[in-house]
């Protein structure tokens, strides 16, 4: 995706959930899919742990946005 100003933003992002920490996908505009399993209700460290997985497998940088 390329924003307004040309920047390049990630498929993936961590937030805050209603319980807990996810990985968002705005492609499916909800939660990320690891496998079977929803990327959320998730610990921060878990999220960001999930972030890089899912990262990786798409290709984009690893770093969460901050």
């Amino acid at each position: 995706m390329v924003s307004e100003r040309g920047q390049r933003t990630s498929r993936f992002i961590v937030r805050r959930g209603s319980t807990g920490w996810m990985v968002y996908d705005r492609e499916r505009k909800g939660p990320a899919l690891i496998g079977t399993e929803w990327a959320a209700n998730l610990t921060k460290e878990q999220a960001e742990r999930a972030y890089r997985t899912l990262s990786r497998s798409v290709g984009q940088p690893e770093a969460p946005p901050s």
